[in-house]
């Protein structure tokens, strides 16, 4: 999860250091924007990465939980 969130970072920071040079804003306040914005792309892909794999592992121990249940209901109505 963490290259993920390294890469959309670099991708973000490049980016807006692109927007920031075809703007004409200066050079310092171009690159204190692009790091702020990979910066906040890198919290926000790992924070949502990490929502997404808890909702994952919540479903498929949920998952399993109804089949045992299922199981142990089956077995009860078997005899």
């Amino acid at each position: 999860m963490r290259s993920l969130a390294v890469s959309a970072a670099v991708v973000v920071f490049f980016g807006l250091a692109i927007v920031g040079a075809i703007a004409d804003v200066p050079p310092f306040v171009c690159g204190l924007r692009a790091l702020g914005g990979a910066a906040a792309a890198f919290v926000v892909v790992t924070v949502a990465g990490r929502a997404v794999i808890s909702m994952v592992v919540g479903v498929i121990l949920g998952g399993m939980g109804r089949r045992a249940l299922r199981k142990d209901q089956a077995g009860e109505h078997a005899d």
